[in-house]
């Protein structure tokens, strides 16, 4: 059926696109946050995420990086709608914000009960912020009120209006998330609510805790996630930077148990030849570990010349090599 009254979608030229797009992707913070989008920061309670928050607020107004990345300067609106506001004020001192580049701006008040005029006032906001660049929202669900988070339509809508708002504005919006009590192997499973809050964001940033230290990951829309890392805390001054990934820490801490039980067979080897000469055999039997690595353990050994083996008919017979001691002369 056809209606002349309904008016056709706007559409765009595939090669006018083509041919206009820039030769790279602009970022607000290089290879994490595009300059315009939508990203979501997910943790559990009191696991970081409004030190983080802030911590970003200063890095974009003061163009110092973040994380380690570089920033595109300019002011800041953050939303603080969980603790008080004597909180902000104390970290932004510790982070010696100056206000000297970009300004800082924080609304501290009680969001309306209808999350459409809270959108609506916020987009008034924002038109009164010269060169804004980004706005952070924690946490969202004090902004847009959406009576039932695991429903999908009003969180679907709710997560296009942010997108749409951001557009409007040239600006990046980061709305903080509640994760789950529960954990699972997927962290981007962890925001409380429906999986549109996940699926309609460019940049979805996870905070885990592991025992007292902090791990962060990320899944994007564009550029290469970041891989599970763990990081590091400035008590001082409140912020955090980019550790070692939680692979290479894990390959560390196995290479230590490695060298500690090569080790320790090294040393049951020597004990075991104190004044005897013992075949393969009778050491893999005397020494406790796995035979593969008693094997290497002993030929390592025997190539640097801390035990020696002789042919005892088909079998061969290791004994120690004694490393001569220094005799010290003292003056008389």
């Amino acid at each position: 059926m056809s209606n002349s009254n309904v008016v056709p979608f706007e559409t765009h030229d595939g090669l006018e696109l083509a041919s206009t797009a820039p030769e790279s992707r602009p970022y607000l913070v290089d290879g994490l946050l595009l300059e315009v989008g939508v990203s979501m920061l997910v943790a559990k309670p009191k696991c970081g995420k409004s030190t983080f928050v802030r911590q970003l607020a200063y890095s974009v107004a003061e163009d110092v990086p973040f994380l380690g990345k570089t920033v595109r300067c300019g002011s800041v609106l953050l939303l603080n709608l969980e603790g008080q506001i004597g909180v902000v004020r104390e970290h932004f001192r510790k982070l010696g914000l100056t206000g000297q580049r970009g300004k800082v701006k924080v609304i501290d008040e009680r969001m309306p009960r209808n999350g459409q005029f809270g959108l609506q006032r916020l987009a008034a906001t924002i038109r009164t912020i010269p060169d804004l660049r980004l706005v952070i929202v924690d946490t969202v669900n004090k902004l847009l009120r959406i009576p039932d988070t695991t429903s999908t339509e009003p969180v679907e809508l709710a997560v296009e209006d942010l997108e749409a708002l951001a557009k409007e504005s040239g600006i990046h919006i980061l709305f903080t998330q509640h994760a789950r009590k529960r954990v699972t192997d997927d962290p981007g499973d962890a925001a409380i609510g429906n999986t549109k809050f996940r699926g309609g964001t460019d940049t979805n940033i996870f905070l885990v805790k592991d025992g007292s230290r902090r791990i962060i990951g990320t899944e994007q829309r564009w550029g290469t996630a970041l891989e599970a890392t763990y990081l590091t805390f400035d008590i001082e001054r409140q912020t955090v930077e980019l550790g070692t990934t939680v692979e290479a820490a894990e390959e560390s801490r196995r290479e230590a148990r490695t060298r500690e039980t090569e080790a320790r067979i090294e040393h049951e080897i020597l004990d075991s030849l104190l004044g005897k000469n013992l075949t393969v055999r009778e050491l893999i039997d005397t020494v406790t570990g796995q035979d593969a690595t008693k094997l290497k353990v002993l030929g390592r050994m025997e190539s640097a010349g801390r035990v020696v083996a002789e042919q005892d008919g088909r079998a061969k017979r290791y004994s120690r090599v004694e490393i001569p001691t220094e005799e010290r002369t003292v003056a008389a």
